[in-house]
């Protein structure tokens, strides 16, 4: 029980946690070549790295019919990207001491955010395993990518090292492989604790595979804190629960597969629903007023933040 259970878990997290932090390592490095801004980096290229353990999870859940883990593993990830995550790096700065500003350019990218998780709301209440449902949300995802690029891919100088091409893109390709890896991992753990337990997959999802796949978010998102990336933090986790929620849940409905949808009930969902849209819209203003003013971190908010998840994990249970 243990072996097939914990041990599949813990190395599938400890993998995530590493390759996590060598795709964020990499990932800046090419794009650096390019001198693309660091926003841009931390809304795509990070964001996209840091959700993969999401979308193979979820395609791996998909191939067993596990429609509702999924489900759960997108609200809870993007619940514990924007408590966990978020919550870890207020606290940071807050020990530190510090302030925490953003440039005004970041505003339109808070209106995409909430959007987004609007939208993300009307296809799970509605029908969240459709081909129709995954079209609507992959050209969402295209246009949202698009303006990014327009808006955000700003020119900026960097004379730091410069890295071969090909040793870069060796060793994304090495990162996202082990992430793969770890993901089925993840997966088979929580398959198991699923028939051991008789939990739901709503719970399962929501906890076991949202923490895990969280993890590179956490990672990446402590590393940029402690170096002072407040601006790249932001924009992977806006780009990470963008990610979550127009990719991954486009997923299901390309596999087309009518039995996931057996026992799917909104009316299960709908309250995390609502603290996963309550939490964005905090996140939001509080990134909001930091554009108008620096502010000292505030050590009260980090642990409201922090607190919200652990206290949603009763109404998935």
């Amino acid at each position: 029980m243990i072996l097939t259970t914990l041990v599949p878990i813990t190395t599938g997290i400890i993998l995530i946690w590493i390759s996590a932090e060598k795709l964020e390592k990499y990932s800046i490095a090419a794009a650096k070549k390019f001198r693309i801004s660091p926003f841009f980096i931390g809304s795509t290229i990070i964001a996209f790295g840091t959700s993969a353990p999401e979308m193979l999870t979820s395609f791996f859940a998909g191939l067993d019919n596990k429609g509702q883990m999924i489900i759960g593993n997108i609200i809870g990830s993007n619940v514990a990207n924007l408590s966990l995550v978020f919550g870890t790096t207020l606290l940071i700065i807050a020990l530190k001491k510090q302030s925490i500003v953003h440039s005004i350019s970041i505003i339109p990218n808070l209106g995409i955010l909430i959007l987004s998780t609007i939208l993300t709301w009307f296809f799970i209440a509605t029908n969240p395993f459709s081909i129709s449902t995954s079209a609507v949300l992959l050209l969402v995802l295209v246009l949202v990518i698009t303006f990014w690029f327009k808006t955000n891919s700003v020119i900026s100088s960097d004379n730091s090292q410069e890295v071969s091409k090909n040793f870069v893109t060796a060793k994304l390709i090495s990162s996202l492989l082990v992430l793969i890896f770890a993901s089925w991992l993840i997966i088979k753990g929580a398959t198991n604790i699923l028939n051991s337990f008789n939990l739901g997959e709503l719970f399962i999802g929501y906890t076991v595979l949202a923490i895990g796949t969280s993890l590179p978010e956490i990672a990446a998102a402590t590393s940029l804190a402690l170096k002072g990336r407040y601006e790249t933090v932001a924009g992977t986790l806006i780009g990470s629960n963008i990610f979550n929620g127009l990719c991954v849940l486009a997923i299901p409905g390309l596999m087309n597969r009518p039995e996931m949808s057996l026992g799917w009930n909104y009316e299960n969902w709908s309250f995390l629903l609502l603290i996963l849209m309550a939490i964005t819209v905090i996140f939001s203003l509080y990134i909001y007023q930091v554009t108008r003013q620096a502010k000292k971190a505030s050590l009260f908010l980090s642990l409201i933040f922090l607190s919200t998840y652990f206290i949603s994990l009763g109404f998935a249970y």
